[in-house]
């Protein structure tokens, strides 16, 4: 199903407005690490979940058959204890920075994770208040709670680009001639 040009605007404009939203901290985006770390997800990395698994488990059967029976259990379970408090943690902030990395990084990714239901909106000045995916509209979310952002200083930079060509400056924020 193809969206129509008109809507595919409009969804650019909001989603620009989203990070635009996010880059000055107005809003936050929550990952879902359990929704994301699996092998259907675009930000999954399989070697980055098996790989810390497959050396515990390599290095504990090794001292088992090599060692010893009790040296080689021993190290399996402080093995998965280090797995679960260091490695998993480790696991969860990577998939955690490149969906965010993803999902702001163009619509396209946007949409592919929010369907997902891998990603959770909220303001920043309203914890409660919250958009979470697959289920959530972000765009009714981002129309309500998050206007159009005015830059800082755009008249005194217009103005200082017409001092520099020459024209005449219109009313307005004047920049002071600095004697140096």
């Amino acid at each position: 199903m193809a969206a129509k040009p008109g809507e595919k605007k409009r969804d650019r404009a909001l989603y620009a407005r989203l990070v635009e939203s996010y880059q000055a901290d107005r809003v936050s985006i929550f990952v879902d690490f359990d929704r994301l770390n699996n092998p259907r997800s675009p930000v999954w990395n399989p070697w980055e979940n098996i790989s810390p698994l497959l050396l515990i488990l390599i290095g504990s059967l090794g001292l088992m058959f090599f060692v010893h029976l009790l040296l080689g259990t021993a190290t399996m379970v402080l093995g998965v204890m280090f797995y679960l408090f260091v490695i998993r943690p480790w696991i969860a902030q990577r998939v955690y920075r490149r969906a965010i990395d993803a999902a702001t990084g163009n619509l396209h990714n946007w949409n592919l994770l929010w369907k997902m239901g891998g990603l959770v909106l909220t303001l920043n000045y309203m914890k409660k208040t919250r958009c979470v995916s697959p289920d959530g509209d972000w765009r009714a979310f981002v129309t309500r709670y998050l206007p159009e952002m005015e830059l800082e200083g755009v008249e005194t930079y217009n103005a200082f680009k017409s001092a520099q060509r020459g024209e005449e400056v219109p009313d307005g924020p004047r920049l002071q001639d600095v004697n140096m």
